[in-house]
């Protein structure tokens, strides 16, 4: 029997188990991906989204990596990196990056080795991996990490013959076709297929943007996406419906568009429905939910999903440039003073503030792998 230490961190609803091997290895690598299912797992693990684990960056790790993984033809040269952030899904494959994963990793890297800013090395399944910097407030109220810029996404997860390119970093894609059984939309509409069109960006997991008011047809549709908020208008059904509806809604919708335009998006789209609110006295306030395709359904926050969204929203000008403020909405069904807020500076690097919190820690007894 093997017992694995773990910390559970929360950061809006997104839960991650995270595994420290800075000091020593707790697994080797062909091990890791199938801890994900117990680390995932509600009933017989520990139960989170995501498995996240935390190395030195050092060439020695780094050839540990690709060694069973084989994701570089040689190397890449990351020696200013202090540490390595890996992300693993339910299912055991390696995801590129996590905006609230990143957060949480901050925080614990400040309770655990009183660091207030590091570099770490994001986005490694990919050919070139990122460093960025995160960090937590001398506080330790709230954790950051800087995402870098939103760039266009790369040809080899989407077919560039059927995307068309909006701007230098946005591609737009249009008429996506859903059908629907009969009824599915009763009672609020009769229809029995939507045409979406969305906008979409890599801010290291790559994310397609709707704006419900513009971009799709159902008739009422930016209000059962974004029923109960207290941004929402009047309503002539009762909001506890459409916010159960919005939730099925919002899942097709993902599936859909995944299993359906697979030949566009070869590795997945996370998609994120949007819109801007206003409060007296504020500006930049965006209100969102994500369907995340690592997890195959709508998750409660999405930090990656929220720059994205401030990104896009910025360049169709539909919010000012500067801080903004972003809602997650299914967070604040349970939080409701939930906020994320993305700062973007004079270059474009878009930095996240939030606040993780740490659930539990403890150790997790393991049969076999």
């Amino acid at each position: 029997m093997k017992k694995i230490p773990f910390s559970k961190f929360t950061s809006y609803g997104n839960n991650f188990v995270i595994v420290d091997e800075v000091n020593a290895s707790i697994f080797d690598e062909t091990e890791k991906g199938r801890f994900a299912h117990f680390a995932t797992n509600m009933y017989f693990g520990i139960g989170s989204d995501n498995f996240l684990v935390i190395q030195r960056c050092t060439n020695k790790v780094l050839a540990s990596i690709n060694q069973v993984r084989g994701y570089w033809d040689e190397l890449p040269d990351l020696d200013e990196a202090d540490f390595i952030f890996r992300m693993f899904e339910p299912d055991g494959t390696e995801a590129f990056s996590c905006g609230n994963g990143l957060m949480c990793i901050a925080n614990y890297l400040f309770k655990t080795y009183q660091l207030e800013s590091v570099k770490i090395v994001t986005e490694i399944p990919t050919k070139h991996p990122k460093i960025i910097d995160i960090g937590t407030q001398s506080n330790g109220q709230s954790s950051w990490a800087n995402l870098g810029h939103p760039r266009k996404i790369a040809q080899d997860l989407f077919n560039p013959q059927i995307v068309k390119l909006h701007d230098d970093t946005i591609s737009l894609v249009d008429d996506l076709e859903i059908g629907f059984r009969a009824h599915d939309l009763e009672p609020f509409s009769n229809q029995t297929h939507l045409s979406l069109n969305g906008y979409i960006v890599f801010t290291g997991e790559p994310h397609m943007v709707m704006f419900p008011e513009k971009d799709g047809v159902l008739s009422g549709f930016e209000e059962v996406l974004f029923a109960g908020s207290n941004y929402s208008s009047s309503l002539e059904k009762p909001a506890e419906r459409r916010v159960d509806f919005g939730i099925w809604l919002v899942d097709r919708i993902g599936l859909a568009l995944n299993n359906t335009y697979k030949n566009m998006f070869p590795a997945g789209m996370s998609i994120n429905f949007a819109r801007p609110v206003s409060a007296p006295g504020e500006k930049g306030i965006l209100e969102y939910r994500c369907f995340e395709r690592g997890v195959y359904k709508e998750t409660l926050a999405c930090g990656t999903g929220a720059v994205a969204v401030s990104y896009i929203s910025k360049r169709l000008n539909k919010i000012l440039p500067g801080e903004n403020t972003i809602l997650p909405y299914r967070c604040r069904l349970h939080e409701p003073e939930s906020k994320i807020l993305i700062h973007e500076n004079d270059t474009g690097e878009c930095r996240i503030i939030g606040f993780p919190v740490m659930l539990v820690s403890g150790e997790f007894e393991l049969n076999h792998l």
